[in-house]
This record gives structure tokens, sequence and C-alpha cells, in this order.
């Protein structure tokens, strides 16, 4: 019988090669967790009923795949749905420069190598579209009044409103009308009514949930082999940015 043995160097070399840079923020449960009903406080001002606040955000570099692509992880299928993905993470990187390349002839350890179920991974080079209906200075589902589901916006495309009794639409123009801190819209001009329904159609960056950490074995002959994790995404995920610790 053959005896295969993984190198981690050569390994992480094909991570830096082929790889990707993402976001990750690690994952702290919530103390307003509730052993009684098994759930987080509805509306806690911490982590907004999701049960976890979130580390200030980390630039790491990871291998991310679909599924689908995949055959090493075929005796795992009944885990996986559509739009998943596995990302492989490095113990150890090249070292970063200060324009954001790397020193090959120096490694550093990768923090998101502590990865774990929970954690929030943002890909940084990828964009989605999403089109979504806000109420005009009004809470939708615990997020602050005309903040957008999607947490990492990079372009809002367009912002109109249909008011149904007058048959018309509105639109709203960016810099004149609105501006956008982050993901909520910030009015300056001509604006919906208070309590109106506006719809926003914008671009945001894809972000995942860590679902599960595949158990395999990452300490063999003395190295450290990549970890292997189950990338969930949620429309929205489950990050809100007013959970991410600060201080």
């Amino acid at each position: 019988m053959v005896d295969i043995r993984l190198n981690a160097t050569e390994f992480e070399n094909m991570i830096a090669r082929q790889g990707r840079d993402v976001m990750w923020q690690e994952a702290v449960r919530c103390s307003c967790f509730n052993f009684g009903s098994g759930n987080p406080m509805y509306g806690c001002p911490f982590c907004g009923g999701t049960g976890y606040v979130y580390e200030p955000s980390v630039i790491c570099r990871g291998l991310v795949q679909s599924v689908t692509t995949s055959k090493d992880y075929l005796a795992y299928a009944g885990m996986f749905e559509v739009g998943d993905a596995l990302m492989s993470v490095p113990a150890n990187m090249f070292k970063r420069t200060e324009t954001g390349g790397f020193d090959l002839s120096e490694r550093e350890p990768v923090p998101m190598f502590n990865i774990g179920t929970g954690d929030v991974v943002t890909l940084i080079d990828d964009e989605v579209k999403s089109s979504e209906l806000l109420i005009r200075g009004m809470e939708v589902n615990q997020r602050p009044p005309d903040t957008l589901l999607n947490p990492k916006v990079t372009k809002v495309l367009s912002i109109r409103r249909h008011d149904l009794d007058a048959a018309t639409v509105t639109p709203y123009l960016a810099g004149e009308d609105y501006k956008v801190e982050g993901a909520t819209i910030q009015w300056i001009g001509n604006q919906p009514p208070e309590g109106a329904q506006y719809s926003v159609m914008y671009m945001h960056r894809p972000v995942y949930t860590v679902y599960a950490v595949l158990p395999r074995p990452r300490h063999q002959n003395g190295q450290d082999l990549p970890r292997a994790v189950v990338l969930r995404y949620y429309p929205g995920g489950v990050l809100r940015e007013h959970a991410v610790n600060s201080g």
C-alpha cells in the first residue's frame, strides 16, 4: 500500500497562487442567550437577535471552491445545500507587504486558521445584486431604519418609490437626495414620506457563515495541514454591522 503524505508547505504555496483574499470575522456567543428557551433575545442591542457578536475583520487568504466541483467531499454530501462552498484555510502564509502583496522569503501564521462554526467570511473580490423594500424611517426585521439587509454594500444602483394611488414612479438621485453610509440610506434631499415603502437595487459582497468544520486530521507528520470548512450563503447572512466589536 502506498503511503501518501501531504506536504503542508506545498499546499500553502498552492493556496497563495490559486486562493483568494477573504474577510474573516470571528463569532462570539452573545450573553443574551436564554438557556431556558434555547434562543437569543429578540432585538438584543448587542447582537441584533442573531446570538453572536463579531470581532473586527481580518483579511486572510483561503482556497474557496464550489461543493459541486469537489468530488473529495462526496462522503459529506448529506450536509451540503445548493450554494454552499468549501474553503481550505492554511496555518501559515507568505508575509504580507505594505502594498498588499506577498514576501516570498518569509511566512507568518494565518489568524483564520482558528476558524470555527458561526464565523463570517466575506468574499471581497466578488459582488452580488439584490433588490429589496425599505420603509422610510422605520425598522425592518430588527434592522435600524433605512438599513439594507446585506451589510457589505458596494454600490446603490437605484432607489425609487412606486405610488400606487397616484400611479407614479419617483426616482431618487445619489448625492442629491441620498447618500449611503455603510448599508444605511441617509436622506439629504427629496425623500419618501415617513412610513412609505420604497425599493432599493444595489450591489454587495457575498457574505457566508461557517456552517461546519470538516472532521479531518490536520496535524500530521509534525506539520499543520490546512483546515477545511463548509461555507453557507444566506441572503443577508447573519452579520449585523452594529454587532461588530469596536472595543
